[in-house]
């Protein structure tokens, strides 16, 4: 682990990862804090083949989620819908929470894929928001 930086230690460790047996591939997404890595592990070349739908599909689009940073209401910046562009740092909305409003930002530029969270709901802390495909 690295000594320096506890979140580059983390990416070693998970790239040290074994795939576990009958597994071709494994993604594994940590988001804490406002940092976020997304780790993917493909087996080796002819040790797994993949079902014939599965290579037909070419490939596979990146998304992130966005999360929710605190317990609170969550209240939507403006109404988003399937296919709205975004940009990182674009505010998606906000959670009222003993009086103060915590912003959400997009982490990344890219497209809103999945909208998860209506205003005026209850969220949770770390309860998924948005799904974002990336450009």
């Amino acid at each position: 682990m690295s000594d320096n930086d506890p979140f580059l230690g983390l990416v070693d460790d998970l790239l040290r990862l074994e795939l576990p047996a009958g597994l071709h591939a494994v993604t594994i997404e940590v988001e804490a804090d406002g940092f976020a890595v997304s780790v993917s592990r493909h087996g080796q070349a002819g040790t797994a083949t993949a079902p014939a739908a599965e290579r037909e599909q070419g490939p596979t689009e990146k998304t992130q989620r966005v999360h929710a940073t605190t317990v609170g209401v969550f209240s939507t910046a403006r109404e988003w819908t399937t296919g709205d562009a975004v940009a990182r740092g674009d505010v998606l909305g906000g959670i009222q929470s003993l009086g103060r409003i915590a912003e959400i930002s997009a982490p990344a530029d890219g497209e809103i894929r999945e909208v998860l969270v209506t205003g005026g709901a209850p969220v949770e802390y770390g309860q998924a928001l948005f799904v974002i495909a990336l450009r």
